[in-house]
């Protein structure tokens, strides 16, 4: 098991800005002593000829063509005046900051 001592955990922790009780600072050495003997096995590994991978899947992202589509041809203003509560050419809608 790779050495992580007590130290590189609350030096990690200092560089996370979190606060770890004593407790947690124990069970933190043996979990993070534990991750890195695992990623060392993974180093172990003849990865020759096996190209890198970023998702296995097969899906890809599917894009569409940006640009602006008119979604309302008539006059704006007969939408102001088809809202339930309006005050001049603005909707009035309830707070959502105020938590109400």
């Amino acid at each position: 098991m790779p050495d992580i001592t007590r130290e590189d955990v609350e030096h990690i922790a200092k560089l996370a800005r979190i606060k770890l009780t004593e407790e947690e600072k124990t069970k933190l050495t043996g979990e993070l002593g534990s991750i890195l003997t695992y990623v060392s096995k993974l180093n172990e590994i003849d990865t020759t000829g096996v190209e890198p991978t970023a998702q296995v899947t097969g899906l890809e992202n599917v894009f569409r063509s940006d640009q602006a589509a008119p979604w309302y041809e008539g006059n704006p203003h007969d939408l102001v005046e088809a809202a339930p509560e309006h005050d001049g050419q603005y909707v009035k809608v309830k707070g959502v900051m105020e938590g109400k």
